[in-house]
């Protein structure tokens, strides 16, 4: 198995975890996923910074349940130290509707305990409405 194939794996199972613990609504948990210096990019809202950005961009995520959040990885490049990622997301209500699709670019950083999030950029497909 070649380096990119290993990084691809463990960036897809990285976005599981994201995944799981957005939809869990734990906070602190997932507030860990990122970097102490992430920037996080979100639409409808200001760039947040660090972990309590993350804390802020996870009770954004909490306040859309019933609904949840499904990440699919398109494509990963990147070395050991750090990699990009390209992936599509949907919000899924609980009678499978889905009400928002998008897509997103994280650049990942391998750190002592794992991949994390450090730069999280997200963008909606749903066309927005000016009044």
């Amino acid at each position: 198995m070649n380096n990119g194939s290993t990084v691809r794996q463990e960036i897809e199972a990285a976005v599981q975890r994201f995944a799981t613990l957005a939809n869990a609504g734990s906070l602190e948990a997932f507030a860990d996923l990122y970097t102490e210096d992430a920037l996080i990019m979100m639409p409808g809202m200001a760039a947040v910074s660090g972990r309590h950005g993350a804390v802020i961009f996870g009770e954004s995520i909490r306040s859309r349940r019933p609904a949840r959040l499904a990440l699919a990885t398109q494509e990963v490049e990147g070395s050991s130290d750090v990699a990009w990622e390209r992936g599509t997301s949907e919000w899924i209500q609980p009678d499978g509707q889905v009400t928002d699709r998008g897509k997103y670019i994280v650049i990942w950083k391998r750190t002592e305990s794992g991949w994390k999030l450090h730069r999280d950029i997200m963008n909606s497909d749903v066309r927005l409405v000016r009044g």
